[in-house]
């Protein structure tokens, strides 16, 4: 038994030194973090207009966002896998409130145009307008850093919702409190 012991000592020690060497990485990477002299990070540059764009229909429309309107950004990728269903609820959405400006952002700058319409025409989204962000513009300036976001605009293009993956309720009441109708 004291052989069996002091072979599996070796392993026993080993893995708890690892563990401590760990556990030490981790405080010094979380204390460097913390007393590092980083920016910290600048509030949205998407508040207000000069986050405007314009957004084009799969039958040529401009929609100009927010133009006036409280207006849904949502965020996606012709790639990402659960995209689809979201653009669909979106545009389905849209069809209820008419009040409001819809667009959706592809955030792939090798996407083109045909990936898009056969993105939207595929998820019955067709009527969604849409902008491809090839320069980053839209990402960085309304900060995102995942696919399936979805943002809600007041009229002058104060953000006033932002989700993930959010359910249609809660876009409506958000642009219901953006002042849509």
């Amino acid at each position: 038994m004291t052989t069996s012991a002091r072979t599996r000592s070796p392993w026993r020690r080993w893995l708890a030194l690892t563990g401590v060497g760990i556990a030490v990485l981790a405080l010094a990477a979380v204390a460097y973090t913390a007393l590092s002299s980083a920016p910290a990070p600048t509030p949205a540059a998407g508040s207000g207009s000069e986050m405007a764009f314009t957004a084009t229909t799969l039958s040529g429309q401009q929609v100009s966002v927010p133009g006036g309107k409280p207006s849904v950004v949502y965020f996606f990728s012709v790639n990402c896998g659960t995209c689809g269903p979201d653009a669909q609820a979106l545009a389905q959405l849209q069809q209820t409130t008419p009040g409001a400006n819809f667009a959706a952002v592809d955030l792939d700058p090798r996407e083109n145009v045909d990936d898009v319409r056969g993105f939207l025409n595929t998820n019955q989204a067709s009527a969604l307008p849409y902008t491809i962000d090839t320069d980053a513009r839209l990402s960085t300036g309304y900060q995102i850093d995942q696919l399936g976001v979805a943002v809600v605009l007041d009229a002058a293009g104060n953000e006033v919702f932002r989700g993930y993956k959010p359910e249609p309720a809660q876009i409506q009441t958000a642009l219901t409190q953006a002042g849509a109708r």
